[in-house]
């Protein structure tokens, strides 16, 4: 390779690193100020004062036949005044759910009293659309929001609306917990990534005063810091992160309630979660684009600014890991020996990238359970995790240019389930089947890479690199063998 390749190479790694290192700190400052606010009591809220407001439950759903009947059950069963409650569904399914919903309501009368259950013509502005169609409906002063999947508990608005009693909180936030996370690696994976978003940083968020958001459901809305934020929005597809930036911009405050939890199912199929994953950050993109120039313009602090900045561009890692994983194996080749003394960082480098995410993960299991047993076993199965989240970038560097350059878009749900859900809603479409095609193939395609080089390093006796490139050529190829079986039967049921 010529000298111009070589150095070509090197930089392009350099750069990459460079990169993750910045996204690295950002991990170490979460910690630490997770660390801090730790330490910090809670302040109890003051005392509501004046008569029970009116609430509002409403649950956007789209094709839930497996989960509404549960999600029915366990809303009805909120404790609040029934003069002073009212339930909606939005239903805007094109399945069995709409009868599914009915045979309910009419088995029982009692529960029904409460539930009005609304029916639009067309799914325009997707959940956005039916969230702001439905508070035309109603006078409540507050609005409990509950995707399809949640079960919360009968005192989720005795602990929730205390809260408000202070008029400048518009947004009252429980955490996510997961009622199936041990039913396989997949499930287990997904509650470690999650839980460091729950249990780490939204706590170091709002214990530090800092912007952060709603998070779609398992939540309150005040009624008039909703309206002053200019309402649900369809031009992003993540319209809660979208208007919870607006809502605070405005000057309402969010709360966070880390230790009360809603029950909540991730997906146990891949292919479901990558959906997930594609729709979670090309949204966060596209609120990027339409809120960062904002946000750095306002009135707000400079620390608030900094962080809403690092929370809006963080999709931007993953073009990164991409770009990481195509030049890893050539430069270990052809520009390694260019980096002379440079070599000495590399602990550092190791330490702000694996280290600070590794770190990250394991304060999230320790601090939601109190268990170490969990933190030494995530220990152990780290390099694998890294690995996957690794081969994950694929998918999520697709959402990222599709959030560049697109507005809005369709909202896909997650189906729902258990094991019972296959992939199959989600790749019926053109569109769908050939955009994870392709992402199957990028991964087997690096995958391979990575795996002949751990061969190739393996015959040259350097069994440590062999070793790194053989942990992440499983990370890419498991990744893409599990969603081969996710496509091919798609694809052989639309051939026929």
């Amino acid at each position: 390779m010529s000298p111009f390749f070589s150095q070509l190479l090197l930089g392009l790694y350099l750069f990459t690193l460079a990169g993750m290192c910045v996204f690295g700190l950002h991990k170490v400052k979460m910690l630490w100020l997770y660390l801090l606010g730790s330490r910090r009591r809670p302040v109890a809220p003051p005392p509501w004062t004046g008569p029970q407001p009116k609430v509002c439950i409403q649950l956007p759903l789209f094709n839930e036949p497996l989960v509404v009947e549960a999600l029915l059950e366990k809303v009805t069963a909120i404790r609040w005044p029934a003069d002073l409650l009212e339930v909606q569904v939005l239903d805007d399914s094109n399945d069995e759910t709409p009868a599914i919903i009915d045979r309910w309501l009419k088995a029982h009368p009692q529960q029904a009293a409460v539930v009005r259950h609304i029916r639009r013509t067309d799914r325009s502005g997707y959940k956005a659309g039916a969230l702001a169609y439905a508070n035309t409906l109603t006078d409540a002063e507050f609005f409990a929001i509950f995707d399809a999947d949640f079960r919360p508990e009968p005192d989720f608005l005795e602990t929730m609306m205390p809260q408000f009693a202070d008029p400048k909180i518009g947004v009252v936030q429980a955490r996510w917990e997961f009622n199936n996370r041990n039913a396989s690696f997949l499930t287990r994976f997904q509650g470690i990534f999650l839980d460091a978003h729950f249990v780490v940083e939204q706590a170091a968020r709002h214990a530090s005063g800092l912007f952060f958001n709603f998070n779609g459901t398992a939540g309150v809305w005040r009624r008039a810091a909703l309206e002053e934020a200019g309402g649900w929005t369809p031009d992003t597809v993540t319209e809660d992160l979208d208007v919870s930036y607006r809502a605070q911009l405005k000057g309402w405050r969010f709360v966070y309630l880390p230790d009360y939890s809603v029950a909540s199912e991730l997906p146990e199929n891949l292919t479901a979660f990558k959906s997930q994953q594609l729709r979670w950050t090309k949204g966060g993109i596209q609120v990027m684009r339409k809120q960062l120039g904002t946000i750095l313009r306002s009135e707000v602090s400079g620390r608030i600014k900094r962080e809403a900045a690092s929370h809006l561009l963080v999709g931007f890692i993953h073009p990164l890991l991409v770009l990481f994983s195509v030049i890893f194996v050539p430069y270990l080749l052809f520009g390694a020996r260019l980096t002379g003394t440079w070599m000495i960082f590399n602990p550092v480098v190791v330490v702000l990238t694996s280290g600070a995410t590794v770190a990250l993960y394991i304060t999230g299991q320790y601090f939601s359970r109190r268990q170490w047993k969990e933190g030494v076993l995530l220990f152990i199965a780290a390099p694998l995790m890294l690995a996957f989240g690794l081969a994950m970038s694929v998918t999520c560097c697709v959402a990222v240019v599709e959030g560049l350059f697109q507005r809005g878009g369709e909202f896909v749900r997650t189906p729902k389930g258990g094991r019972v859900v296959t992939a199959g809603g989600l790749l019926m479409r053109l569109r769908s089947r050939t955009l994870f095609a392709a992402i199957t193939m990028v991964e087997l395609v690096l995958g391979g890479m990575m795996l002949a080089g751990a061969i190739y390093f393996e015959l040259e006796g350097l069994e440590s690199v062999a070793l790194v490139l053989l942990v992440k050529a499983c990370g890419f190829l498991g990744l893409a063998l599990i969603s081969t079986g996710d496509l091919l039967p798609r694809f052989g049921a639309a051939r026929a």
